[in-house]
């Protein structure tokens, strides 16, 4: 897997090497976005800040990958979107499902993080009940 290119998502890789998540909040409007880009794509404020998340949310999408998009990635493995409590969307990797399946539309999901070449990543698990 290559190395993400450095700048705006400096902070964020540093974070995540902390197991911390955090994501873009625009200091103008307030709106939460992820991936983070030089300008709020709600409101084209520079002013931007990353936040504290606390790696909540619910599944809105979920495939299983069995084509990898680039050499390095390891299939089959499960991807997918998670809707973040605090009003923002990451495509992640599921981990710890039961039965290796994947999570249902809706099901509540938390942070979870893994290594990768090197690399601390948010992955996402099933919040038991």
């Amino acid at each position: 897997m290559t190395a993400p290119a450095p700048g705006l998502t400096d902070a964020f890789w540093a974070a995540a090497s902390r197991r911390e998540l955090v994501r873009p909040v625009c200091r103008a409007c307030g709106r939460n976005f992820f991936t983070p880009q030089v300008a709020c794509p709600t409101c084209l404020s520079e002013d931007w800040t990353y936040e504290h998340s606390a790696g909540r949310g619910r599944v809105y999408s979920a495939t299983v990958v069995h084509k990898p998009p680039s050499p390095g990635f390891a299939v089959p493995f499960r991807l997918g979107i998670v809707d973040l409590d605090e009003g923002w969307s990451i495509l992640t990797e599921f981990v710890d499902g039961p039965d290796g399946r994947l999570p249902a539309i809706d099901t509540p999901v938390q942070v979870a993080w893994i290594e990768r070449d090197g690399r601390t990543l948010p992955a996402f698990t099933e919040v038991l009940p």
